[in-house]
């Protein structure tokens, strides 16, 4: 057993060896400022305990003891992320010892109630001793080389859900030892494990529910048998009773987070129930289910790469091998419905949030769910019966070392995410230090062009404050701001007015990634910003027939899927869509400074509309971005029910699609190109292209005070707080809307052509210009809120543009 475990501690820690270096990244700067003010001030340690987690006001999680180890950490290692990294893979190897021990348990009681329940009469489909020993040792070695971790071990703050998982292994590992010893210290240390994972995080409520499934599954004593009420009354009192206690566990921590908090629920949006959009909250737990079974960053490793190719064939044959052990051994049936019901339970705390993209982030939501997970994968290795042939036991070790040597593989190619993410981030650092050894004081700077993540892994979001800090930076610097290339709290678009006007007393700096240093971003040379809106513009703005020819130009026509033609109305294109992706135009608008292009029209004459849902998407390239990428663009819904009841046909269609709000844009140099991507199927002729002034359709939202120098875009709710509107210049606009979302919520998009689905209230303003007025009613919870405006017609419908947002804040 000694052996055993030593192999798991070596295994799993060579496999996480390439990220144990010095490195701090996204979140990981957040807790260095307030760790850094924690040795000072020692009540804001104590504070975690009654009060919401790092005196978060927009979000409200009681995890006190993460702060406390973030804090010993500090004072151990101080600015070596090394010592950080040390701590996460410790908690992570717990949880794979803990795991090898509760393993080890489920065999030898799934055997006792075997036994006892037929005799002799099942002897020779009996599992042999690698149901103890074997099966164990696989299900922890998979848990800690299971490629999916990556998040929660190798990214610092991810720690929450490591030690959580390390307390609730740990806690239920006592929980299974002291049912068989009754040991008054064994049963002890369950209580403190559990109440250790509570005030970890949320996620630790679940566990005595895990207790009540394991007693109704494994009960101690042999009831009747069969599915009569009464039998199953006896067994859900007989599994309620010895796990009541901990069940007033649950019920005092319940009382001490309402006292903390002020709720029970808490999280984002305070709400248990509040979905948005069901059917894209469906969409996004299928593909997050799809990556919790093939955990591989999409980004990083090729689907049709062998160690893929290599895990999807051992799955397959672990699931076969595994239905194969349940018919020859029924009374593993028990094994495996506990262990299923422990999944859903550990992914139930988590049911709302749960979301896993293609490079791996919010995979950590998902960590203590691997835990039964790994126990299932690795059922195929039992073998059933004394006399196996050799050939058998050879089959499922060889299955077993290949299954767990592939999730080695796969580990580390998903942790390379992490180490170049780390790297980078160290870049950044030391750019920044550079960079203010020239700059005298602590004026407005703004960085664009910083990687808010690379393949999954966070790098600068949330970081720069922290960058900027003492000892991270060699002075502290408080007038620091990111923008990213979608910002969706920033009111970026609302302050670039003001940006512009204070130009001279604002420093901008461009991240160059290549030359890792910080190039100076001029918007001196744009000239007139805003534009006047009956101004003679510079250059070139609509283009149709002859003009059209000059900027169009067909896309790529992969394997001849699409198809494009010239006619006397415009660009045709006709794309058959599938695996060949969708029609493309390039547009090659005018050379010019991006800050001053922020609206781009085209009409579109749509003879089939195709999959009217995906809308159309504007890629843009400029001296920031040169290559075209699909993160690095700006999209427009189209009209879905008229064009798809057919009145369209042959009509043309105008779509706006806004630049505005997109800083890796508006800051990002001159403008080199776009392409115009068109939905799948969709048969439609480009007849022309215009640049649109935010004047002519954009609402106008206005609070004093609100620019950059100000208070950029923040309003806190107060008496007297008022805001400024103004539709008058919108064509056929009658009145206004002012929409607010639910708090602590974002909108989707920025100048959308689409109400939001996270909309809290809309306030109805008669009249086209005016004044609002804004009372704490308003705005029922603590935290922030996004408000916009929307022009209305004689019909009273909204329509355009949705304007800038601002935010409001209520403390």
């Amino acid at each position: 057993m000694l052996v055993l475990v030593l192999a798991l501690i070596v295994l799993t820690s060579l496999a996480y060896k390439s990220v144990l270096f010095n490195f701090f990244a996204g979140d990981d700067f957040v807790h260095l400022i307030w760790l850094k003010d924690a040795l000072v001030n020692h009540e804001l340690i104590w504070r975690n305990f009654h009060s919401s987690w790092l005196d978060g006001t927009t979000t409200k999680f009681y995890r006190p003891l993460i702060s406390v180890f973030m804090v010993s950490d500090y004072v151990l290692f101080n600015k070596d992320g090394l010592g950080f990294h040390i701590t996460n893979l410790l908690f992570h190897l717990a949880s794979t010892v803990a795991i090898f021990f509760i393993a080890s348990h489920l065999a030898s009681e799934t055997m006792r109630l075997a036994k006892g329940a037929d005799g002799a009469a099942l002897e020779g489909a009996i599992p042999d001793a690698s149901f103890q020993r074997l099966w164990p040792f696989c299900a922890a070695l998979m848990f800690g080389l299971y490629p999916l971790h990556p998040e929660a071990v190798s990214w610092i703050t991810g720690r929450v859900d490591a030690v959580v998982t390390a307390f609730i292994t740990l806690s239920f590992w006592c929980y299974l030892a002291s049912r068989r010893s009754k040991n008054i210290l064994v049963q002890s240390l369950c209580y403190v494990f559990l109440v250790l994972a509570l005030l970890s995080k949320e996620m630790a409520i679940t566990l005595p529910a895990v207790f009540i499934l394991f007693e109704f599954f494994f009960p101690v004593r042999l009831s009747a048998r069969g599915l009569s009420s009464r039998a199953l009354l006896r067994r859900v009192t007989d599994a309620l009773a010895p796990t009541a206690p901990f069940l007033l566990v649950i019920v005092v921590y319940f009382v001490v987070r309402l006292l903390a908090l002020g709720t029970f629920v808490g999280g984002y949006d305070d709400s248990l129930f509040f979905i948005s959009d069901l059917k894209n909250f469906i969409y996004v737990w299928i593909c997050g289910l799809r990556l919790f079974i093939e955990p591989f960053n999409r980004e990083l490793v090729s689907v049709r790469s062998w160690p893929v190719k290599l895990w999807d064939l051992s799955l397959a044959m672990a699931a076969l091998l595994a239905l194969g052990n349940l018919l020859f051994f029924r009374p593993l049936t028990r094994l495996y419905v506990f262990l299923a019901g422990w999944l859903v339970l550990s992914l139930l705390p988590v049911y709302k949030v749960f979301a896993i993209a293609d490079d791996l982030q919010g995979s950590r939501l998902a960590y203590l769910a691997t835990v039964p997970l790994a126990m299932l994968l690795c059922l195929g290795v039992i073998g059933l019966g004394k006399r196996r042939k050799p050939l058998d036991k050879g089959f499922r070790l060889i299955h077993a070392g290949i299954f767990c040597a592939t999730a080695f593989v796969l580990l580390n190619l998903n942790n390379q995410a992490w180490v170049e993410g780390g790297k980078t981030a160290n870049a950044i650092r030391q750019a920044l230090s550079e960079l203010y050894r020239k700059v005298e004081g602590d004026p407005q700077v703004l960085f664009v062009g910083l990687p808010d993540q690379e393949h999954g892994a966070y790098i600068c979001r949330n970081a720069l404050p922290g960058m900027t800090r003492t000892p991270q930076l060699e002075r502290d610097v408080l007038n620091a701001i990111m923008v990213d290339r979608f910002e969706p709290i920033f009111p970026f678009a609302y302050v670039k007015e003001s940006l512009f006007q204070d130009r001279d007393k604002i420093k901008i700096f461009r991240f160059d990634r290549a030359g890792s240093c910080f190039q100076p971003v001029d918007l001196g040379r744009i000239g007139q910003y805003p534009q006047a809106e009956n101004s003679t513009p510079e250059r070139k703005t609509s283009f149709t027939g002859a003009d059209l020819r000059e900027i169009a130009a067909a896309g790529e026509s992969r394997g001849g899927a699409v198809k494009y033609e010239w006619t006397a109305e415009g660009l045709f294109s006709e794309g058959s869509g599938g695996r060949w992706g969708r029609p493309e135009i390039k547009l090659n608008l005018p050379k010019q400074p991006c800050f001053a292009l922020e609206f781009v029209a085209v009409t579109l004459k749509v003879s089939e509309p195709g999959v009217v849902k995906e809308g159309l998407d504007l890629l843009y390239t400029n001296d920031l971005v040169p290559n075209y990428e699909l993160r690095c663009r700006t999209h427009a819904h189209l009209p879905a029910t008229t064009l798809s009841d057919g009145s369209l046909a042959n009509q043309e269609l105008r779509v706006i699609l806004p630049l505005r709000s997109l800083p890796e844009w508006s800051l990002g140099g001159d403008s080199h190109g776009f392409v115009l991507k068109l939905p799948h199927d969709m048969k439609a002729t480009l007849t022309s292209v215009e640049v649109i002034k935010p004047q002519q359709i954009l609402p106008q939202i206005h609070f004093p005070g609100g620019g950059y120098l100000g208070s950029k875009g923040y309003l806190h709710v107060g008496k007297g707080a008022t805001v400024d509107y103004d539709v008058s210049n919108i064509e056929n606009a009658t009145a206004a809307m002012a929409e607010i979302t639910r708090a602590n919520l974002l909108f989707e998009e920025q100048n959308s052509t689409e109400p939001s689905k996270v909309r809290g209230r809309t306030i109805e303003l008669p009249r086209r210009k005016g004044q609002i007025k804004l009372t704490a009613d308003m705005f029922p919870a603590l935290g922030i809120y996004q408000m916009r405006l929307w022009a209305k017609d004689s019909h009273g419908k909204c329509f355009g543009q949705a304007s800038d947002h601002i935010v409001i804040a209520r403390d």
